[in-house]
């Protein structure tokens, strides 16, 4: 077998009724991170998640997704400006193999009484990993969890 890096970027974009700072708390806040990111409201075994929010600073990942293979996610935070943007490099392995090395942008906006954010994301598919597709539906997914934590904070007052 021919091994291979396949490149791809792709965006994705959510407006949200909700205001900038409060999407950008989830996206800091480590309780907050686990319920929409890959915890067990999204159906996902997770045996690890670790949260040090800061340029610098790591997040560490291992779950099952809905039963599937084990998989890992390591980020390094690149640059944070607070209610701005988030630059962030992450690899993924599945079953102790990378399969993936990405670096991602994170734009928080406001938009009217709500907000919106811009997700950047340049990656490698490593070994013929290939799967742009799942990756960005995953992204919508995850936007989608997102948008119900905020909906579910706001509710709970």
């Amino acid at each position: 077998m021919t091994l291979m890096i396949t490149p791809a970027t792709f965006v994705c974009e959510r407006d949200f009724e909700h205001s900038v700072a409060l999407l950008y708390f989830a996206f800091t806040d480590h309780e907050a991170r686990k319920v929409w990111y890959g915890g067990k409201e999204r159906g996902f075994n997770v045996a690890h998640h670790t949260l040090d929010f800061r340029a610098g600073g790591a997040e560490s990942w291992r779950g099952q997704p809905h039963g599937d293979a084990w998989m890992t996610n390591d980020a390094t935070f690149i640059d944070i400006m607070p209610e701005q943007r988030v630059i962030y490099s992450y690899v993924m392995t599945m079953d102790g193999a990378l399969f993936t090395v990405s670096q991602q942008a994170v734009e928080f906006s406001a938009r009217g009484t709500g907000s919106h954010i811009r997700l950047t994301e340049q990656i490698m598919f490593i070994d013929r990993s290939d799967h742009l597709t799942g990756r960005i539906e995953g992204t919508q997914a995850m936007l989608d969890h997102l948008n119900a934590w905020l909906d579910a904070h706001i509710a709970a007052g």
